[in-house]
């Protein structure tokens, strides 16, 4: 006859169960672990890509405004317009002298059917620089530019601008602020 110890199935169950509970304790916590070393490699990584991204944006941004200051004439005449409150270009061998106020007279929009006599040379530097200017993403030195242009045109600037639908010039000079330097927020630089 065949006898069994008591107690023997139940204790042989217990030490199972405890070791299935354990099991799956571990589990849990290793699958917790798993995902939360997941998340932050992920985060690392993502940021490691924006940061990459971004220096690359700049350096073909620095590369377009190097272009822009030393290979687009046109574009460097109307910050020279900026700069000066008068500036003496050569236009098909000829001396042209350009004053702050002819700047003024030409980008304004109510000038459309009557230009200054150089209203045409600045008008096509202006909408040169207002091109370029769209088409890059860095601070300086449009920091210095941006709010001089502003401070100097603003009043037939940005209705020049907007005539013409100079949208990423405009978008890009809304990084712009006297006070801050260069913002990334949405204000306009009229500030509407």
């Amino acid at each position: 006859m065949d006898q069994q110890t008591p107690g023997k199935p139940a204790a042989s169950g217990k030490y199972k169960d405890r070791f299935d509970m354990v099991s799956k304790v571990v589990a849990i916590v290793g699958g917790l672990l798993s995902a939360i070393v997941l998340i932050i490699s992920f985060r690392a990584s993502t940021a490691q890509r924006a940061r990459e991204l971004r220096w690359q944006q700049a350096k073909l941004a620095a590369e377009l405004e190097d272009d822009m200051l030393i290979n687009d004439p046109q574009a460097f005449n109307a910050l020279r317009m900026t700069d000066w409150g008068a500036y003496q270009f050569t236009v098909e061998g000829q001396p042209v002298r350009v004053t702050r106020a002819e700047v003024q007279e030409a980008l304004s929009v109510k000038n459309n059917n009557n230009l200054p006599a150089n209203g045409v040379l600045v008008r096509e530097s202006f909408d040169r620089l207002f091109y370029r200017m769209g088409k890059i993403d860095v601070c300086s030195p449009m920091d210095y530019y941006v709010p001089f242009l502003l401070d100097t045109h603003k009043e037939v600037l940005i209705p020049y601008m907007k005539q013409l639908h100079h949208t990423d010039a405009l978008k890009f000079m809304k990084r712009f602020d006297n006070k801050a330097g260069c913002l990334s927020d949405n204000r306009s630089p009229d500030g509407s």
